[in-house]
C-alpha cells in the first residue's frame, strides 16, 4: 500500500506548513519574552526551516534509484 522509500519524504512535506507555523509562533513568543533576541530568534527558526527543505531533498535523492 505504502511505497517505504517515500515515506519519509512525503511526512516531512506535509508536516512543513505546520512546521513553519509554530516554530514561528515559538520564536516570536521567546523573543516578545525576552529569552531570545530577535536575531537569535530569526537565524533559529530560518535554521528549522532550512533544515527541514534540506532533509526532504537528501531523503529524495537517496530514495530515487531504489526499487
Amino acid at each position: 500500500m505504502w511505497d517505504k522509500k517515500w515515506v519519509k519524504t512525503t511526512g516531512l512535506a506535509l508536516s512543513y506548513p505546520s512546521t513553519i507555523l509554530i516554530s514561528a509562533i515559538g520564536m516570536k513568543e521567546l523573543v516578545e519574552r525576552n529569552i531570545l533576541s530577535k536575531t537569535w530568534g530569526t537565524i533559529i527558526f530560518l535554521a528549522i526551516i532550512f533544515n527541514t527543505i534540506y532533509l526532504m531533498i537528501y531523503y529524495a535523492l537517496k530514495n530515487k534509484n531504489k526499487s
